[in-house]
């Protein structure tokens, strides 16, 4: 079965993650996402696309274990690309994506809910991009999306997540629900957008994203490509892998 699940039912697309336990992305799995993403903006049938996931967790950001395989640049620079072109992808589609949280979203997941024109999300549901713990800097761009500056800092530097009810204070998250209800509260909010002219609105929010910020992938690269000038082959970076596979704590001396 796909990682990737799609559907289309009375002009809402349903874009499923399904790679459990922590629907965790490898390469292929970012491209096949950005690729369904980009082609559903094309569609007449669809006037908005929701995003959910299967199983206990939304997403748990990259597989670490595809780590191993950066022992160049290239390949780094590729699933980098990867990465970057899937949370793009959900703010260059040209229809509304509703993102339907109910379980952590962390890195690459909380990249695409960031991405995202609405947030629905679970109660406790945490939001996170814990990068910095394994060595990477990256993802800040992201998170500067859905919280002030200053926080945005805190959640890059600590690696420290912050909850659905915080975000709903900040106005990143619409509605927050039991975690059992996040599907079929999105799917509400969902035909009520398909109900509208659909077409005026998804010119409406090419014109916001374009006003907004046309360079969100470049600026993700900018971080990319920090760590692979400054991190990629530094002993910390390597710690932080061995020490999260081995599962215990990390000693680092800034080299």
């Amino acid at each position: 079965m796909s990682d990737i699940l799609m559907e289309v039912k009375d002009k809402i697309a349903y874009v499923t993650l399904n790679r459990g336990p922590a629907n965790a992305f490898v390469n292929e799995m970012y491209v096949e996402f950005a690729n369904t993403l980009l082609e559903l903006g094309e569609r007449d049938d669809v006037a908005v696309v929701v995003v959910r996931a299967n199983g206990k967790i939304f997403c748990g950001g990259n597989d670490i274990s595809a780590f191993d395989s950066f022992d160049s640049r290239t390949k780094a620079n590729y699933s980098a690309e990867c990465c970057g072109k899937a949370a793009g992808a959900v703010w260059d589609c040209k229809k509304p994506v509703i993102c339907a949280v109910q379980g952590a979203a962390m890195g690459a997941g909380m990249c695409i809910a960031a991405a995202s024109d609405f947030i629905i999300a679970g109660e406790g549901v945490k939001f996170g991009i814990p990068e910095v713990k394994l060595g990477i800097p990256a993802a800040g761009v992201f998170a500067r999306m859905i919280v002030p500056l200053h926080k945005a800092k805190w959640m890059a530097f600590t690696g420290n997540p912050v909850t659905a009810e915080e975000l709903y204070q900040y106005g990143t998250v619409m509605k927050v629900v039991p975690k059992a209800e996040v599907w079929d509260e999105a799917d509400k909010f969902a035909h009520e957008m398909a109900a509208s002219c659909y077409r005026a609105v998804s010119i409406f929010k090419q014109n916001f994203c374009r006003n907004l910020d046309a360079r969100l992938y470049d600026q993700f690269m900018v971080e990319q490509n920090s760590f692979m000038d400054n991190m990629m082959y530094s002993h910390d970076f390597k710690e932080a892998i061995a020490a999260f596979t081995e599962k215990r704590a990390p000693e680092f001396n800034g080299k």
